[in-house]
């Protein structure tokens, strides 16, 4: 029996059940069920079937021909800056060869253009950066397994407090120490607020295909540490399961104060049991819980699903050093970014110059690091990874050399420097864990239910000629716009996706940032209701810096919305022309323009 989605998730509600310290830095620097294979998962309905693996070659895609592809020198992205041989050369192929900076040149990060950081969060630089050598995975007997946090027992809480601890006590004794809390944090703040730069160019680890290998590097060696620390080579970092209704709270062992785990920096609204926002903007969005549950449900559907289909609109867009045009993925963009705006949004604080500040620790990235809950987000973030690749179709790893070949440098648990590879990160078996099988109900979440009967008249609203470039985005509007193609065959849809792209987003990057696009819907959309066929996505970002000598505070970004499911769902299949809908809902925002492209995975 198929049960309406808001159905079920109440069904799946009401059917759950519920040493010494060790201190290995001597260096002398300073209702679970098993997830479903990928042929029986809902994709595509009929087009699941006629996916290929394999992807066209084009210049413009993530993929290369090898017999056309140059062999660049590898490129570190690293703890201390970028590191590599004097003529390594930048992820882009038409950028210039970049030299890698010292490590102690590392600058004070920026929390915006005037203000600084409050403490240096540089990492410790290695005696010989020369001669630091590339990691190799230790003989595993015994998969780590990373649980979901809402089902852990008390013991396995004891024993992750007493490693949190264990990390804060490093910084009390051994301030330098690489492995120690403050200086794990630190690795995201040096990378995310302009700490590095090479030539003026700010090194940037968010919004480009460098996100996912460089956060699943990070977590691996700090889940290394907290393992050591308590002498447990087998612990696990939990995983905040907010993909699923029973994880859509804020896990409660993070909110006991006096514990390790607590962070006195969070939002009020992670409190009482409310459920999460997948698409918080920092502000509440009034509604109840089941329609926020079926919310965050539909956009868990559209990200890993509807949105994604190719490994670029999953990974985001090559990295470029020092490219101020932000172009992140879809789960970089949502949940993993209202994650981070829900529990961190808390108002009244304020920067050192007395600029207001939304939040704190998960509320900005300079301190995400600093709140214990961060890597556990960010294992579920991880996670998504598996799941997406799991989904089937064209979802595969990127096999551009430009992408397998980056590097990053990082301590490891017994406070030695190596150099990493992304391509040595693309199967967690073999870096010694694994999550545990848990249910991924977002799959059969496509939205069914239409907001508005039959097709919106396009002769009754301005073409997208005559609203863009849009200078304000300061209430909801409707445009038409041309397609490049209509009444496609099934070989030309699994050949190529049709994406809505908007160019030249800009936006004050001391803000919190939303908006939402629906297709064939007018401006009196219900926007606080999004599983609905005609949501075709969101864009959000949080507070940060990214380049040297922004005075202006402002951000450039793209967002991609691949369209050809949403097409097929509402029946525009064979229309020429669509009507499109902004909604805005936090922030000031302009839009260069709007265009609608076939592309090759």
């Amino acid at each position: 029996m198929n049960l309406h989605p808001k159905l079920a998730i109440m069904a799946s509600l009401c059917n759950s059940s519920s040493t010494s310290l060790k201190t290995p830095f001597t260096s002398s620097t300073t209702c679970l069920s098993s997830t479903p294979k990928p042929s029986q998962l809902f994709l595509h309905g009929k087009r699941n079937k006629t996916f290929k693996v394999s992807c066209k070659v084009t210049k413009n895609n993530g993929n290369q021909d090898e017999t056309n592809s140059v062999d660049r020198r590898n490129v570190l992205l690293g703890l201390g800056g970028l590191y590599g041989v004097a003529n390594a050369i930048p992820l882009a192929a038409s950028a210039a060869p970049t030299p890698p900076p010292d490590l102690s040149s590392c600058n004070k990060p920026k929390i915006n253009a005037t203000t600084e950081v409050p403490y240096f969060c540089c990492a410790p630089k290695p005696d010989d950066m020369s001669k630091v050598p590339y990691y190799k995975f230790p003989s595993v007997t015994k998969l780590r397994i990373r649980p979901p946090a809402h089902a852990l027992d008390e013991a396995y809480i004891a024993k992750y407090n007493l490693a949190i601890s264990r990390m804060k006590d490093l910084d009390k004794t051994q301030p330098d120490n690489p492995i120690g809390f403050k200086q794990q944090a630190n690795i995201h703040c040096a990378y995310c607020n302009g700490g590095y730069s090479i030539d003026g160019k700010v090194l940037q680890v968010h919004n480009s295909w460098l996100f996912f290998p460089f956060h699943r590097w990070y977590l691996y060696f700090y889940e290394r540490i907290l393992g050591s620390l308590i002498d447990d080579p087998t612990f696990g970092l939990p995983f905040w399961n907010w993909d699923h209704p029973k994880g859509m709270r804020f896990p409660p062992m993070f909110d006991i104060p006096g514990t390790a785990l607590y962070d006195e920096r969070r939002g009020d609204q992670i409190h009482n049991g409310n459920f999460i926002d997948l698409g918080s903007f920092g502000d509440q969005v009034q509604t109840t819980q089941l329609q926020l549950m079926t919310n965050n449900l539909t956009l868990m559907y559209r990200q890993l699903v509807t949105n994604s289909p190719c490994p670029l609109m999953f990974f985001g867009g090559p990295y470029t050093l020092g490219n101020n045009v932000e172009a992140g993925g879809t789960v970089e963009n949502i949940p993993h970014t209202p994650v981070h705006v829900w529990v961190g949004t808390r108002r009244g604080s304020k920067f050192p110059n007395g600029d207001v500040s939304y939040g704190e620790d998960m509320g900005n990235f300079y301190s995400a690091g600093l709140d214990p809950v961060f890597y556990c987000h960010h294992s579920n973030v991880d996670r998504m990874w598996n799941e997406w690749k799991a989904t089937g179709g064209k979802r595969t790893d990127i096999q551009n050399k430009d992408w397998l070949n980056s590097e990053f440098f990082f301590y490891d648990e017994n406070g030695n420097p190596f150099k990493v590879r992304v391509r040595d990160c693309l199967d967690t078996k073999k870096m010694g864990y694994d999550y545990q099988p848990t249910a991924t109900p977002w799959r059969n979440f496509k939205p069914k239910t239409k907001a508005s009967a039959g097709k919106v008249n396009t002769g009754s609203i301005p073409p997208e000629s005559q609203v863009f470039p849009l200078a304000k985005l300061d209430k909801a509007i409707s445009f038409s716009i041309n397609r490049p193609a209509s009444s496609r065959t099934q070989q030309e849809k699994n050949a190529q996706e049709e994406v809505l792209t908007f160019n030249e987003i800009k936006y004050d990057n001391r803000d919190y940032i939303r908006f939402d696009v629906f297709l064939n819907v007018d401006n009196n959309v219900n926007a606080n209701e999004l599983d609905k066929a005609e949501f075709a996505g969101s864009y959000t970002s949080l507070p940060h810096v990214h380049r040297v000598g922004d005075t202006k505070h402002t951000a450039t970004a793209t967002l991609r919305l691949a369209i050809t499911e949403l097409l097929e769902d509402i029946g525009l299949e064979d229309e020429d022309t669509i009507a499109v809908t902004l909604v805005p809902k936090k922030g000031d925002i302009s839009i260069g323009g709007v265009e609608i492209k076939l592309a090759d995975c």
